[in-house]
């Protein structure tokens, strides 16, 4: 049971004071000055990975990294980590003068030993020689550089020299146009103008006497230069006068200078660095203050605003503004400890109690420890003034105190657990948490609450019978002293709440890794605010508000301040320059015009009247895209796209596995940059912000794809990157071949049936084949047995009826007549007899058959008659249109029926049937006599025509008829027997 209570003990006092890691330096600033006051600088140094400590010279990339010159070398500075070159890796010298980027984005590096250059990883060898100090490029990009003191420009990978005056060249830079500017030795200022150096400004003579080692353009105002000397200080140059800017006896060198995005000026010397304000005021930054009391070599302002310093032997340092300051130490006293709780008592004096060293007191004039033994070097939990300006305390092991601004008296006695957190409510009842319950004291009265869920660790009354408390599992309602179990705010829920105040219409919730989450007390709506929106960190510690109502974040990264945009209903983080520092739980107070924060490193006055700067977004670029082939290392390759984002790639459908790896840049905060990205064709939208810089993406499908990234960081968005590129599919997966192939199959499947249709064609064609074989062999057998049969008798009717005839006498006429229609009969049977055997026979069935039958039956029905038959066109080809049966048997019918017709009705004296082959390649018959005729329209169509179109249609055949009176008939009928000409 004792080490729970000891571990119980432990996460309240973590939760009230939170950890120490280090001590930093004790920051304080009033209205009133104090001594030993420190500004806020970053260091990067060789334990950063800086490979040699002297920086002398900062160039900043397109990419916004910067290039940093040492005397071990060059390296590469992102904001996280540093990419070193060295003479081992081609260099001609470690000492690097100058730095400059092309418009091809190949870096050019100004050594002792001449110039080198850098492309994709690789440094080459420009020149070797004599050292060089300048590099500077004009508007058209050609390089130009100082060698010895004298001017060249590179021309195709060669310096040609252009000498002016034939004075020593001092200094080379630019105007914010571009435009290029040479100090020359006795002479003055000259500019480069249609690729020809031309007089610019003469120089009073001590500034001529003076050695000039730098030249700068003012980038607020035109035609002001800055003229910087070792010796003798800093020159201005305007509108044709110079005057002397800044000198102080106290330096001897003066080694760099820049502007800042306010106009304001930096000076680098032998004893730290200046700031020069536009109002005249000077701050000097040295050891003491923050920077170092090192000789500052360069001084560079970035695109983003920031400004960097170099000092000798101590790497390079950031400048993050002057919203926060610094104080060290008040009259020699050390008051580097960190806070945990702040207050303001009636007299405006502060109290702030810290961990392990007490409680202290500033009047105005002076910082002392409060000596009384409840306090001597205890730690405190909170310090807290209610609206009478009582000051409360709470001490380790020693209960809560009470100052009434003459004694200290103790209110409540020590218990197992101590007290964390304290609110006044409106009807001036105090509210005080302990670590499992919270007392209520009102009117000398206590009055104890308990039975929470989760451990205790805010207050904040809301109303005079309404309190919330923060828990490490959630909101907690307490109405009229008792716990209200149907409250719930469902995101809360779980979510450990260090800190609650209210804003306008919202409820402010700080948490415990869940940034800031708001609850509007109209419309109930939650929202909530991370990293990615802009915070220093997603654990919130304090909260506060000024007087211009900004709310104001003390976190775990340092201090935010938020403005609440009414038109969009939500909070919008400030950009400033993020002070790298941890807050303590609710040690946070508005003190005349200012947020006073404890930290782990002491008190920070936040400026609440800071000029907003126009903010800088981050900026990110596509690295390098790396292409694994699916089979074959070997053809794995790596595409660097150099600015080429536009440019559209065709992969192989091998190539389909791609790593793409990005960099953001955001030197004002590079520990908030976070990514998002998709690829279009396979996300619908970006990403959750994540901080990978490489995503790979394998078994990618043929197609078209752009892959888009962007950085975020303190809520600021950068540019879009994208990296488009098309995977080629293989011929089997293309649209073509697809139809191609759906084409093949479709004539594979007709193919198949009409193999089919055609085995089933050609079987049945063999299978009628037989059966016609097999029929003929019938017919003729047929017709073979029907002759020898039906003939003979016919003919023994036809022999018995000529004996009768001969024994029946010339008298017995009627027995005559009889045996006369007997012999008749049987002739006739005999002859019709012979059509059917004709019919029967397999011989028969070809054309040139039929028509021979038929002109044979003309011949035979027309003789002795009178009448003139003939028949025209028939041709011995015609037997090789093979015929069936029923065709040839209908066909003959047909033209008996006609002939006997003309023989009966048409009173002809000629007949005549012609074969006429068409154009079109079939057969018609025609059949014309020279009789009477009739009229179509008034003659009755008898049985006989009848049956003529009925046996027509048969054979798929067209009877046609014309007759006119007196001029005779012609019938025409017209087949589809095909014939070959």
């Amino acid at each position: 049971m004792k080490e729970i209570m000891l571990i119980l003990y432990y996460m309240c006092s973590k939760l009230s004071i939170i950890k120490i890691n280090f001590i930093f330096s004790f920051i304080l600033l009033f209205s009133l000055k104090l001594s030993a006051q420190s500004y806020n600088f970053t260091n990067y140094s060789l334990k950063d990975g800086l490979p040699q400590s002297q920086v002398m010279v900062i160039y900043q990339a397109k990419d916004r990294t910067l290039w940093l010159g040492t005397f071990g070398g060059v390296s590469n500075f992102d904001g996280r980590q540093f990419t070193s070159y060295s003479k081992a890796d081609g260099l001609g010298s470690n000492s690097i003068n100058c730095i400059l980027e092309d418009n091809q984005n190949q870096i050019y590096f100004g050594t002792e030993a001449g110039i080198n250059t850098l492309k994709k990883g690789k440094i080459s060898t420009l020149s070797s020689g004599r050292g060089v100090s300048h590099l500077l490029k004009d508007k058209q990009g050609t390089v130009w550089g100082i060698t010895g003191r004298k001017l060249f420009k590179i021309e195709n990978g060669k310096l040609v020299f252009y000498p002016i005056e034939d004075k020593s060249i001092h200094a080379i830079n630019a105007d914010k146009f571009g435009n290029l500017y040479a100090v020359v030795s006795e002479k003055g200022i000259y500019q480069l103008k249609n690729n020809k150096w031309v007089f610019y400004q003469e120089l009073p003579r001590e500034v001529i006497a003076s050695s000039i080692s730098k030249l700068l353009f003012d980038r607020k105002i035109k035609n002001k230069v800055y003229l910087l000397t070792y010796r003798n200080g800093i020159y201005v140059l305007e509108n044709g006068i110079s005057k002397p800017f800044f000198k102080n006896p106290g330096i001897d060198t003066y080694y760099s200078i820049a502007q800042d995005s306010k106009g304001n000026m930096w000076v680098g010397s032998e004893k730290g660095a200046y700031l020069i304000h536009k109002n005249g005021s000077i701050i000097h930054f040295n050891g003491e203050n923050g920077l170092s009391d090192n000789q500052v070599n360069e001084i560079f302002s970035d695109t983003e605003n920031n400004i960097w310093v170099s000092c000798f032997s101590d790497g390079i340092y950031k400048y993050e503004g002057d919203a926060f300051i610094h104080y060290n130490k008040f009259k020699g006293q050390n008051i580097a400890y960190p806070i945990s709780g702040i207050a303001a008592d009636k007299n405006d004096n502060l109290w702030f109690g810290t961990f392990n060293k007490g409680v202290f007191k500033y009047d105005g004039k002076n910082v002392q420890n409060v000596d009384i033994p409840a306090f001597k070097d205890k730690k405190i939990y909170f310090v807290y003034a209610d609206r009478a300006k009582n000051i409360w305390f709470s001490t380790y092991g020693n209960g809560v105190w009470k100052y009434d601004g003459h004694k200290f008296s103790q209110v409540l006695k020590p218990e197992r657990f101590d007290n964390s957190s304290i609110a006044e409510d409106e009807v001036g009842g105090i509210w005080i948490n302990g670590l499992m319950s919270s007392t209520y004291l009102k009117d000398g009265k206590a009055e104890r609450i308990s039975g929470f869920d989760g451990y205790l660790s805010c207050i904040y009354p809301f109303n005079k019978d309404s309190v919330f408390l923060g828990t490490s599992k959630g909101v907690t309602l307490i109405k009229n002293k008792k716990i209200d179990k149907t409250f719930h705010i469902k995101s809360l829920i779980n979510v450990h709440v260090l800190s609650i105040i209210k804003h306008d219409d919202n409820l402010i919730f700080a948490t415990l890794g869940d940034g800031i989450i708001t609850w509007n007390l109209k419309t109930k709506a939650i929202k909530r605010y991370v990293v990615a929106d802009g915070l220093n960190s997603n654990d919130i510690y304090s909260l506060a508000t000024d007087k211009k109502n900004n709310l104001w974040a003390g976190t775990g990264r340092g201090i935010n301040k938020l403005t609440f945009n009414k038109r969009q209903q939500n909070y919008e983080v400030f950009r400033d320059h993020p002070l790298i520092v941890e807050c303590n739980q609710n040690a946070i107070i508005n003190y005349k015009n200012s947020i006073l924060v404890g930290t782990i490193n002491g008190l920070i006055q936040c400026k609440t009247n800071v000029l907003t700067e126009s903010v800088k977004n981050p900026f990110i670029h596509i690295q390098q895209v790396s292409v694994f082939h699916k089979n074959d290392r070997a053809k794995d390759l790596s595409i660097d796209l150099n600015g080429k984002g536009d440019k559209f790639y065709k992969l192989n459908y091998n190539q389909n596995h791609i790593s793409i790896s990005f960099k953001g840049v955001y030197l004002t905060n590079p520990e908030s940059v976070l990514y998002r990205y998709k690829l279009v064709g396979v996300d619908n939208d970006f990403s959750k912000p994540i901080p990978n810089t490489e995503i790979e993406y394998s078994a990618i499908r043929p197609g078209s794809y752009t892959f888009q990234v962007y950085a975020i960081a303190n809520g600021q968005q950068s540019n879009i990157e994208q990296f488009s590129f098309t995977i080629v599919p293989p011929y089997y997966d293309t649209i073509l071949f697809k139809i191609s192939a759906f084409l093949v199959l479709i004539f594979m499947i007709w193919l198949i049936f009409y193999l089919i249709f055609k085995t089933r064609e050609r079987k049945k064609h063999q299978f009628e084949k037989l059966k016609l074989k097999e029929q003929e062999k019938i017919r003729k057998q047929t017709a073979e047995d029907f002759h020898d049969d039906i003939g003979n008798k016919l003919t023994r009717i036809n022999v018995l009826s000529e004996i009768l005839d001969k024994k029946v006498a010339g008298t017995e006429k009627e027995q005559k007549e009889l045996i006369r229609l007997i012999r008749e009969n049987a002739s006739l049977l005999y002859t019709g007899t012979k059509d059917i055997l004709w019919a029967l026979d397999p011989h028969s069935d070809n054309l040139f058959e039929i028509l021979m039958h038929i002109k044979n039956f003309g011949i035979d029905l027309f003789q002795n008659t009178g009448v003139t038959f003939k028949m025209e066109g028939v041709l011995s080809k015609y037997q090789k249109l093979q015929l069936s049966m029923e065709f040839n048997r209908n066909l003959t019918l047909i033209f008996k029926e006609m002939l006997n017709n003309v023989l009966k009705h048409a009173k002809a004296s000629q007949v005549l049937i012609m074969v006429i082959e068409t154009d079109h390649d079939t057969v018609n018959i025609l059949t014309t006599d020279d009789g009477e005729g009739f009229d179509i329209e008034t003659v009755q169509k008898g049985r006989g025509l009848n049956n003529i179109q009925t046996r027509c249609k048969r054979i798929k055949s067209t009877f046609q008829i014309s007759s006119v009176k007196g001029k005779g008939t012609t019938t025409t009928i017209s087949t589809r027997i095909p014939v070959t000409k």
